[in-house]
C-alpha cells in the first residue's frame, strides 16, 4: 500500500502541469518572414579588395554569364600569373576577382579576354571615370 502511495505521488510530481503547457501557447510570437537584405557578396567582395588596398582589381566572367565550371577554374588558375596576390569566386560562382597590386601583363590580359568577360575594378580605374565625368 506504502509503494502505491509513493508511486502516485511520483506520477503526479513528475507529469507535465496541464495549465503551463496550454499557457505557453498563447504567448507564441508570429514569425515573420522579413529577413535583412544581405549585402550581394559581389560587391563585398569588391570592397574586401580596395579595404586590402590593390592598386588593380580585375573580374573574370564566362561570356554566357553562367557560373564558372572546374575548367573555367582551371584555365583561369592557369593563365593568371602567381603575382596576382588574391583570387575569390564570387557572385555566386559566376566571377574570379583578382587583386593585386602589380599591372596584370598585357598579353595575360588579351588571352583570358579571349575567354571570358572582363572588367576592371582597380581604384585608379574609378578615379579616371570620375575624371571623365
Amino acid at each position: 500500500m506504502t509503494f502505491f502511495i509513493l508511486s502516485s505521488i511520483f506520477f503526479i510530481a513528475c507529469s507535465p502541469n496541464q495549465r503551463i503547457i496550454e499557457s505557453s501557447a498563447e504567448h507564441t510570437e508570429p514569425t515573420s518572414d522579413v529577413r535583412p537584405t544581405p549585402t550581394p557578396s559581389f560587391e563585398k567582395d569588391i570592397e574586401a579588395m580596395k579595404t586590402a588596398q590593390f592598386l588593380f582589381i580585375y573580374v573574370f566572367r564566362r561570356k554566357d554569364g553562367q557560373p564558372l565550371d572546374a575548367d573555367d577554374k582551371r584555365y583561369a588558375a592557369r593563365v593568371i600569373p602567381p603575382e596576382m596576390n588574391r583570387r575569390t569566386i564570387s557572385d555566386e560562382g559566376k566571377a574570379i576577382i583578382v587583386g593585386s597590386n602589380y599591372r596584370m601583363p598585357d598579353e595575360t590580359l588579351k588571352v583570358l579576354k579571349q575567354r571570358f568577360e572582363f572588367g576592371d575594378f582597380s581604384p585608379e580605374a574609378d578615379k579616371s571615370s570620375e575624371r571623365s565625368k
